[in-house]
């Protein structure tokens, strides 16, 4: 709205100077587009300030405090300007408005999710939604009010209401039409600012309200502060490891641990036990492990937490596992996991076939199951009966039936596998092949008319064969079972604001096979305030993927070698997950260092 209107001033200032506008004595038409030019600007400008101020609020951005009013007085020179050097003062104000704009919008996106960014890809649909939201939330109502009041003033004093309402034994169980819109506008004002702790069934546990964190214990608010600065951070996992006198907070961003703060021993203690009590875990037992899961919805997002404590010398130690549910990578399907494009053709039609088996390969940690679901996004679920079998179920998709292992009620993968094999289903998700009968009801299950996903420990896609002949597996149901095998790993991707470039390593452009002089140079990491030092700002997959023919088949039948069969998968043409991460380092998505780091 606001670029719309700036953009909207500039047009009419160059209207004025091309086109001839009949004159009427006594109408100045260059002074009264100058106004209506000016009050725009000037509306956008005040509309920025209120929107900053608001944003600040909503994020905790209490350093960041000076912006609406140095919006504000932006909008003030305006005026002054106006009235002494004329129209010329309006695009030069403009210009100043959006550079600090510009500037406040760098240091919003360090503190919120990739997905909520605006100085990013799909930033322009975020900015339009996010200030139309912010507009809808503060156009003024139709009924009058008796005095101004704030708007968290307006949403808590609804939120009592209501409660209120509810807690009465006379209340009514129907709303009026106006009583239900009030209520449905305060909901979206508090869906994108609460803090909200969610049961594993979805029913919310503790709603934390903007500005009422002074009624929450303070052990909860110690473990929603540092869940808030997890999710800020893009994390994945969260450690809460208690020493002789102090608690560490650590998150893992980008696949690598880093301090985030420290707290005195009762504080930690007190954060893990509301986190036990939130994941329905048992707050007595400290001498055993447990694993409990619950959900999160903050900023619009909705995560899913998987808990897990064990016991130590100096106390219980719980590492939380994020899922961001809403949004992100199943969204953009396989397009998101940075395949290059000739893999992705490859992978795409084999997914698409009919029957067969797909493998994704890799560490703990390497992105496997986030692979095996954007390749179920690519499979139309409405013509297709889908059903996956997860130890957890990670992800909620949409049409497609999921079922959750539970070993302590005697249901495994096997057991379930069996059962849904009746339930005629066109495309399973195996979510691990952990032993040997997992391993051959999958691949039965391949060659009997299903396609089967399904992931595997492995270091590369070659070590995925050799694996399940270690599993005691018939070459024979491997040679015919088998489609492909996806190896791959999650690389750190350069920050675009410091990334520099420097002479690429010696012998870089002969394993490509190209001149000596054929790669000018490569880039490295420098660290900035964008990345917060490190010099990388998100992760991209490195892929190697292994498609089974003839010649691979034939090996499987005289127990090959690891050397062997990797000798065969290049020669047709399969590309090493450090080739391919070695590529992306020479288009400047990553560095060498870090492939070496992650491929070694």
């Amino acid at each position: 709205m606001l670029m719309t209107e700036l953009f909207a001033s500039a047009a009419i200032l160059r209207l004025v100077a091309v086109v001839d506008l009949p004159s009427y004595e006594g109408i100045p038409w260059i002074g009264l587009i100058t106004w209506f030019v000016f009050g725009a600007t000037a509306a956008a400008a005040t509309a920025a300030a209120a929107w900053a101020r608001e944003t600040i609020d909503d994020l905790s951005m209490e350093a960041e405090s000076h912006w609406p009013m140095l919006l504000a007085g932006t909008c003030g020179l305006l005026l002054i300007g106006v009235l002494l050097a004329g129209p010329w003062a309006i695009p030069v104000a403009a210009a100043m408005i959006l550079v600090e704009l510009v500037v406040f919008f760098r240091k919003r996106d360090a503190v919120v999710a990739d997905a909520r960014r605006f100085l990013g890809r799909g930033g322009l649909r975020t900015m339009i939604s996010e200030f139309r939201t912010f507009l809808r939330r503060s156009s003024p109502t139709k009924e009058p009010a008796a005095a101004p009041v704030s708007l968290r003033d307006r949403i808590s004093g609804l939120g009592k209401a209501i409660q209120r309402s509810l807690r009465s034994p006379k209340a009514k169980r129907t709303a009026t039409a106006p009583e239900a819109s009030v209520q449905a506008a305060a909901e979206s004002v508090i869906a994108d600012r609460v803090f909200t702790f969610l049961k594993t069934d979805g029913t919310p546990a503790i709603v934390i309200q903007p500005g009422g964190e002074a009624r929450v214990a303070a052990n909860i608010r110690t473990a929603q502060k540092m869940l808030a600065q997890a999710m800020r951070a893009s994390a994945t996992d969260l450690h809460f490891e208690p020493h002789e006198h102090e608690y560490v907070v650590r998150l893992r961003v980008d696949g690598v641990l880093s301090d985030a703060d420290r707290m005195p021993s009762g504080d930690g203690r007190g954060a893990v036990s509301a986190l036990k009590v939130v994941a329905d875990m048992n707050i007595a037992e400290r001498r055993r492990p447990q694993d409990g899961t619950f959900s999160v919805q903050f900023g619009g997002e909705k995560y899913d937490i998987r808990v897990a404590s064990t016991p130590t010398s100096y106390g219980e130690k719980v590492v939380l596992r994020l899922l961001q549910t809403s949004g992100g990578i199943l969204q953009s399907g396989l397009e998101g996991i940075g395949l290059r494009k000739q893999t992705l053709e490859k992978l795409r039609d084999i997914i698409h076939r009919p029957y067969g088996m797909f493998l994704v390969a890799g560490p703990t940690g390497s992105g496997k199951t986030t692979t095996v679901y954007a390749s179920l996004s690519e499979i139309d679920a409405k013509q297709h009966n889908i059903t996956t079998i997860e130890d957890p179920v990670e992800y909620r998709l949409e049409n497609i039936t999921q079922i959750g292992v539970n070993t302590q009620a005697d249901v495994s993968f096997a057991s379930i596998l069996r059962s849904v094999l009746r339930q005629d289903p066109d495309v399973l998700l195996v979510g691990e092949i952990r032993d040997r009968e997992t391993a051959e009801i999958a691949c039965q299950a391949a060659l009997t008319g299903h396609f089967v996903f399904s992931t595997l420990h492995a270091n590369d896609a070659v070590s995925t064969v050799t694996r399940l002949l270690d599993l005691g597996l018939d070459p024979t149901l491997l040679q015919t079972a088998i489609t492909a095998v996806l190896g791959q790993r999650l690389a750190r991707r350069l920050c675009t604001k410091c990334r520099e470039p420097c002479e690429p390593p010696p012998g870089l452009a002969k394993k490509f096979k190209l001149p000596p002089d054929a790669i000018k140079h490569v880039y490295r990491e420098k660290g900035c305030p964008a990345c917060e030092g490190t010099g990388f700002r998100g992760r991209l997959g490195i892929h190697e993927l292994l498609v089974m023919n003839d010649e691979i088949r034939e090996l499987l039948t005289e127990q090959p070698s690891v050397n062997a069969l990797k000798a065969a998968a290049v020669a047709n043409g399969t590309l090493t997950l450090q080739a391919d991460g070695l590529l992306k380092a020479i288009q400047g998505q990553t560095s060498v260092s870090e492939i070496l780091r992650v491929t070694n």
